[in-house]
Order: C-alpha cells, then sequence, then structure tokens
C-alpha cells in the first residue's frame, strides 16, 4: 500500500519505555512503548509489504500497535477508512496491518504500545483494525505516567514499585483489548485462561487441569487451542515456559535448579534437556553467548 514513513518534528516531546530493563517479564509481551506529546508535525507509516520483493519492509512488522489519546487529536488512515483520534479513543492495529497515524491540530497527547506478535497475543489478529472510545485510554495513560515518574527515581522501593506498575500496565491491555473483542465467551475465556498459565508457569499445568478449569473436554480443549493459538496445548506451555525461562538466563542470577523450579520443571536436569532441544545450547552455555 504505503511505504514506511517517519516524520517527528523537534516540538515533539516523547518518552519511550524498554520493557527488558525493568522487573518481571513484560518484555516478552511488549516490544516497545511511549508518551508522547506532539506539535508541529507527526506522522508514522507502516506498509504492509514491499511492492518490489514482496517481504515485509520493517523489524518491527511483527508487533501488534495500540494508542491511547490522553488529549488534542491526531488522525489514522486504515486500509478502509481514515479516522480521527479524540481524547479517550483507542487504536488497535493487528500485525500486519498497513496504516498511517498522525498529528491533527494544535497537540495530541497520547500513548503508544507496539506488542509482540506472541503467543500471549495471538488472538488479536481475530480483532479487526479499529478505533473505539473507552476509559481505558486514560488508565493506560496514567499508568505509563507513573511509570515514568518512578523510573530512574533513585528510591528504596523503586524496583518494587515498577513491578507492580507494570503488572498493572499488563491487565490494563488484556482488559483494552478483550474489551473491544469480537470472540466468542469462550474463545475469551481460553485466553485469559493461558494469560494466567503463563504469569503462574510453576504450577503443574496440563491439558487435563486446564481443561477442567474451562469445564470442557481434553480433546474439545486441545482443538480450541490449536485453532486459537496453531498449537498444541503442550506445546504452547513450552513455549511460554522456555520464554519466561530466556528472561530468566539473560536478567537474574539464578541457577538452573532455581529456573527449574520457577517455570515449573522438576529439577535442572529436565529443563536442561528441553531447553537444549529447543535451542540446540545448554542453558548455561546460551547464558555465557549473551553480549555483556
Amino acid at each position: 500500500m504505503w511505504q514506511d514513513i517517519l516524520t517527528i518534528h523537534p516540538n515533539c516531546k516523547e518518552d519511550f519505555f524498554n520493557f527488558d530493563e525493568f522487573p518481571g517479564n513484560a518484555g516478552s509481551l511488549i516490544a516497545c512503548a511511549g508518551l508522547s506529546i506532539l506539535r508541529t508535525e507527526y506522522k508514522i507509516g507502516k506498509a504492509e509489504k514491499n511492492s518490489v520483493n514482496n517481504e515485509q519492509t520493517t523489524p518491527l512488522a511483527n508487533v501488534h500497535y495500540l494508542l491511547a489519546t490522553k488529549s488534542g487529536q491526531g488522525k489514522i488512515t486504515l486500509p478502509n477508512k481514515e479516522v480521527i483520534l479524540k481524547e479517550n479513543s483507542i487504536a488497535i492495529m493487528p500485525a500486519g496491518t498497513p496504516f498511517i497515524y498522525e498529528l491533527n491540530g494544535e497537540h495530541w497527547e497520547m500513548c503508544w504500545l507496539l506488542l509482540h506478535d506472541c503467543a500471549s497475543y495471538q488472538f488479536v489478529h481475530q480483532l479487526n483494525a479499529d478505533v473505539f472510545t473507552s476509559s481505558d485510554a486514560q488508565k493506560l495513560y496514567q499508568t505509563m505516567s507513573l511509570m515514568r515518574e518512578f523510573n530512574h527515581s533513585g528510591g528504596y522501593y523503586e524496583a518494587d514499585i515498577i513491578l507492580r506498575l507494570v503488572e498493572v500496565l499488563l491487565y490494563q491491555i488484556e482488559q483494552t483489548l478483550d474489551n473491544n473483542s469480537t470472540l466468542t465467551e469462550q474463545q475469551l475465556k481460553f485466553h485469559s485462561l493461558m494469560r494466567r498459565a503463563a504469569k503462574q508457569l510453576q504450577l503443574p499445568w496440563s491439558v487435563t487441569t486446564l481443561a477442567e478449569q474451562m469445564h470442557i473436554s481434553e480433546p474439545h480443549f486441545f482443538r480450541l487451542c490449536k485453532k486459537e493459538t496453531g498449537m498444541t496445548p503442550i506445546k504452547l506451555l513450552t513455549q511460554y515456559r522456555l520464554d519466561y525461562a530466556c528472561y530468566l538466563l539473560k536478567y537474574t542470577n539464578y541457577n538452573l535448579e532455581q529456573i527449574a523450579f520457577t517455570i515449573g520443571y522438576a529439577d535442572a536436569a529436565s529443563f536442561s534437556h528441553r531447553f537444549k532441544q529447543n535451542f540446540k545450547l545448554s542453558p548455561g552455555r546460551w547464558r555465557n553467548s549473551i553480549p555483556s
């Protein structure tokens, strides 16, 4: 459709959030985020595919976009329509959606989040790229404002406060996406359950226990999981566990026994075997290969 666009006037002010540097595991869910106060000129556009070689043209092609307007006015152009972004508006663009969003007036104050196209947000592909009005916009902006305030504040409880704010933000994102969802009650219940499982990996999750949580048969749960995520329940749980293991290996000093317990493996040997099967490296060698 259109080529990637990045036009930001010096009058624009943006604060960026790197969730890989925050406590918790939000970096595996949020690729990048920011608070923006925009003036004079601001335009961001993402091409769907390169017209020459039919390939994705941006390294952020595999992210879902979520914009929440606090005040002022912006404008978003989607393949089939153009919408004005006013106070309390929320725009959702699933990964692969071509769009342009830009300042439309004297100022536009908003927050934006780029969500990884991961198993936890697989259901976003079933949402239509759209704009709707919700008080969730103010909640998202307020939480991110608090994160900005407490980040690098140097206070004794800074890490604990940031961790709790990140947890609140992730919950607000889930609520925002669910509120705009056209999924059935069963689909919503499934995705809510799997997000809970991803946060409690130390529990002995199995197809049996997951199916019981939803009050459906194991074959029915298996088919539902395959339809919603493209993976079997066990493969999905394994991906959750190994993704979090990579985070712990990279950002903590946990030994292999501690990591194994945290992500739900009986011992370090079982964890190491599964990790090596997936990454072709032992957890220790993988950790040592990370650039310092």
